[in-house]
């Protein structure tokens, strides 16, 4: 591999376990995730993060930790490919995300995420004694789905949710979590589909066509089929909408893909 590389890893309940799958790759930087909510094994998991932070910084490894809220349904899609950008724009060119550790549905967030940013995802063939994990033979890498990407007016419009930034670089600022980060943190909700038509056409200005609200129409329906948007009847005309985590996920991706390109 050419360049720096950050591993991401999902921290569970064995430490010699992660660490022969962490040590089988190369590595710049290790960020350990672990979860925000108490569940069930939190405090086992804990343990076996300061253990691990412990034994990498006698290494003098670069270590960090990030907690991920495992229980908001599909936040961390979002989560992890804030994460994954954040350490892009940090020149960590290879990214690679460990779920040795994982449990259940968690992998399926991660998983998902990998997907969408064509990120690579490990987990660990391990050699066993009864049911003792003693060794590894490697990393399996994966495979991820093809997952698209946004369209350039899909894009526009999902901009509508965020506040006006100066610059694609705000929604990355290393110093803010995805949680911290303002422009993430504080979204914007549409009370009726008439309101995201007012706000697209002046985003577009007063040169551009006057959009109709069958084309809002349009937008939302092929963002709704892949899971970008948060639509809540509250009746039969009237609904609140605003991008979901999945949608974030694909709008990151997007905004960084394109202004790495230019």
């Amino acid at each position: 591999m050419i360049g720096k590389t950050c591993q991401i890893v999902l921290v569970g309940h064995e430490v010699h376990k992660l660490m022969f799958s962490i040590d089988k790759e190369i590595y710049d930087k290790l960020i350990f995730i672990t979860e925000k909510e108490k569940l069930p094994g939190s405090e086992k998991a804990l343990e076996t993060l300061r253990d691990i932070i412990d034994e990498y910084e006698r290494r003098k490894v670069r270590v960090e930790n990030r907690r991920f809220n495992f229980l908001e349904e599909t936040k961390p899609i979002a989560e992890l490919t804030h994460l994954i950008y954040q350490q892009k724009k940090l020149d960590f060119e290879n990214i690679i995300v460990n779920i040795s550790g994982g449990l259940r549905y968690i992998d399926i967030w991660l998983y998902l995420a990998c997907s969408i940013t064509n990120t690579k995802l490990i987990h660990g063939d391990f050699v066993y004694e009864g049911d003792k994990e003693v060794g590894i033979r490697k990393n399996d890498e994966l495979r991820t789905l093809y997952l698209g990407e946004l369209t350039s007016k899909q894009f526009e419009f999902l901009e509508l949710f965020f506040n006006p930034y100066s610059g694609y670089s705000e929604f990355f600022d290393e110093k803010f979590s995805f949680d911290e980060n303002p422009l993430l943190n504080n979204r914007i909700v549409y009370d009726s589909i008439e309101e995201t038509r007012i706000a697209l056409n002046k985003l577009r200005g007063k040169a551009s066509e006057n959009i109709t609200r069958g084309a809002i129409n349009g937008f939302i329906r092929k963002l709704d089929r892949i899971s970008a948007l948060q639509i809540i009847p509250e009746n039969q005309n009237k609904k609140k909408i605003t991008i979901s985590y999945i949608g974030i996920a694909y709008f990151l991706q997007k905004l960084f893909e394109d202004n790495l390109k230019n």
